[in-house]
């Protein structure tokens, strides 16, 4: 497990950005940190991974307190994708970016799993082309290579759909559901409400660094009182999924699902009749 307790972190001045924060986040779990710029999701993602230290509180990785590792050792385990791409690279070529940190964490069979994660986030023909020359979203999906190159046990990840289109996101989504499945820790921080809808993981809300819910995505999401106090809308899911509701229709929000329930809808007469 990775687990923040009571977390309390403050930036120069006294800016209090993290105010007794818990969050735990569990082997082939997927957990969402929500809210709107300013809740504090990108300053608990480096509390977690050890880029900055609380003023109070601790995090306990597999039951050892972060502050007694090294950081070799949470690098390790702990995968961190930030949100700004280009801060991960240094090098001169694609494949050269991925092969640095298995050559550094003294992993064999580079050549191999390099190739295939490239392939895995449609990369392969720019494996010889320099990071900086690609684009914003093939940026993002190699940043995100790089650190599933060396295989942590969790992986953080800030803002993942930012200027992906929808084959991206896609790809994005199918990883993170792929890491859980093989066992991993997934943190996603992200005021993607929609991208958090489809992938339906578990949710913690924040709001000026404090915890305002935790929970399942739908209970959360559904929840409008709770994220209009997050200065967040609920997705377009939900909304009619809970439309439907009250037509006394139940359905899911989850959007393949919805739109098959609709479009079985729409093909039933007597639906018709009674709504039209």
């Amino acid at each position: 497990m990775l687990e923040a307790v009571n977390v309390r972190y403050e930036y120069h001045g006294g800016k209090v950005a993290l105010d007794g924060v818990d969050l735990q986040v569990r082997e082939g779990e997927v957990v969402a940190l929500m809210g709107s710029n300013g809740a504090g999701k990108t300053t608990l993602m480096k509390v977690l991974v050890g880029l900055l230290r609380p003023k109070s509180g601790k995090v306990v990785l597999d039951g050892s307190e972060i502050s007694e590792l090294s950081s070799k050792e949470v690098a390790r385990r702990i995968g961190y994708v930030p949100q700004i791409a280009d801060s991960l690279f240094f090098l001169e070529s694609v494949r050269e970016e991925m092969r640095y940190a298995l050559r550094n964490f003294g992993i064999g069979d580079a050549d191999h799993r390099v190739e295939f994660l490239l392939e895995r986030f449609g990369l392969s023909e720019l494996r010889d082309r320099s990071p900086f020359s690609l684009s914003g979203g093939q940026k993002k999906r190699l940043s995100i290579a790089v650190v599933l190159a060396w295989d942590p046990k969790y992986v953080l990840l800030d803002e993942p759909t930012l200027g992906q289109d929808k084959s991206g996101r896609e790809a994005i989504a199918w990883t993170i559901e792929s890491l859980r499945r093989e066992g991993r820790g997934v943190v996603v921080a992200t005021h993607d409400v929609e991208f958090v809808s489809e992938l339906d993981p578990q949710v913690t809300l924040l709001s000026s660094g404090r915890v305002l819910a935790s929970g399942q995505a739908y209970e959360v999401l559904s929840d409008e009182k709770l994220m209009k106090s997050a200065n967040l809308l609920p997705p377009q899911s939900v909304i009619i999924s809970k439309q439907l509701t009250r037509l006394g229709i139940r359905t899911t929000h989850r959007v393949n699902e919805l739109v098959s329930s609709i479009a079985t809808l729409m093909r039933c007469k007597e639906f018709g009749d009674k709504h039209r």
